[in-house]
């Protein structure tokens, strides 16, 4: 049986990475699971099982005997926790002690990490009221996502292609989507505001020509952040160049879209834009 020690860390750090990783979820929505483990007739083997089960990218806490061990899924929902918990409980070791699980789902960034502990500690002790050799409950307490609030600002110098557009952007407001709308007529009043320089999801719909400063310049202001992965760049334009249009995705254009637009495709595409981001 192998043992990833790497995977492993004490206990000591876990309230400092879950504050972060919450933080995390917050700033760029990515969720993350939590399984609360325990074998109260053999911890010491069953941490060597947990660990010789780990993907590379979980991070298993050691806690002392008598408190479940807590595994750190980044980028994982309760589905692939499941399939985790089957494969422990298919391992030839397992038929020798029992092992309880809770598995948590974390979407909902307006939380503290002692609330998360509080309730998996919670789940997993019903866990282990549960008959059976692998038992495993999952609570869904914060899989509700909080109140997201985005950006948008459109950049086109034609008022009637900017009201539109406020339009169809206002409508994806909704109980869980707050949308904020700026409307720039030229790339230079929007490159010179404060208005795109927050943490929020962003936002960036604007035409390739620009008057002051073009689409290609605002696009490598922006990609030029250090928080550059909060912008979501649609380009607008009339030109049905293939170069131009590849060279625009190449330097960080997310969408392409051609003028005149299909006001029900460009929705579809910001709708799927968002659900990619909140992974809904």
């Amino acid at each position: 049986m192998k043992t990833e020690v790497y995977n492993m860390v004490d206990a000591s750090i876990f309230s400092n990475v879950l504050t972060w990783q919450v933080a995390k979820l917050r700033r760029f929505q990515q969720f993350f699971t939590l399984v609360f483990v325990t074998s109260p007739d053999n911890k010491e083997s069953a941490t060597d099982l947990l660990t010789s089960q780990l993907r590379d990218s979980d991070i298993m806490f050691r806690f002392p005997d008598g408190q479940p061990d807590i595994i750190l899924m980044v980028n994982t929902g309760e589905g692939e926790a499941e399939v985790f918990i089957e494969r422990l409980a298919r391992t030839e070791e397992v038929r020798s002690y029992p092992l309880a699980a809770a598995v948590l789902e974390i979407r909902n960034g307006n939380t503290s990490w002692k609330e998360v502990v509080k309730v998996g500690l919670d789940a997993v002790e019903h866990a282990v009221q549960i008959e059976g050799h692998t038992t495993c409950v999952k609570d869904r307490t914060f899989r509700i996502l909080s109140k997201q609030q985005i950006r948008v600002s459109i950049i086109d110098e034609e008022p009637v292609v900017t009201m539109v557009l406020q339009k169809l952007m206002e409508r994806l407001t909704s109980v869980q989507l707050e949308v904020d709308i700026r409307i720039f007529h030229d790339g230079y009043t929007f490159l010179e505001s404060d208005w795109y320089k927050t943490a929020h999801t962003h936002f960036v719909i604007m035409n390739d020509v620009l008057p002051k400063k073009n689409g290609l310049d605002i696009l490598y202001a922006l990609r030029q952040r250090p928080n550059t992965q909060k912008y979501h760049i649609v380009m607008m334009t009339k030109r049905k160049s293939e170069s131009e249009m590849l060279y625009a995705y190449e330097n960080g254009v997310d969408e392409y879209i051609l003028k005149p637009f299909n006001p029900r495709l460009f929705e579809a595409k910001i709708k799927k834009m968002l659900t990619r981001i909140y992974h809904e």
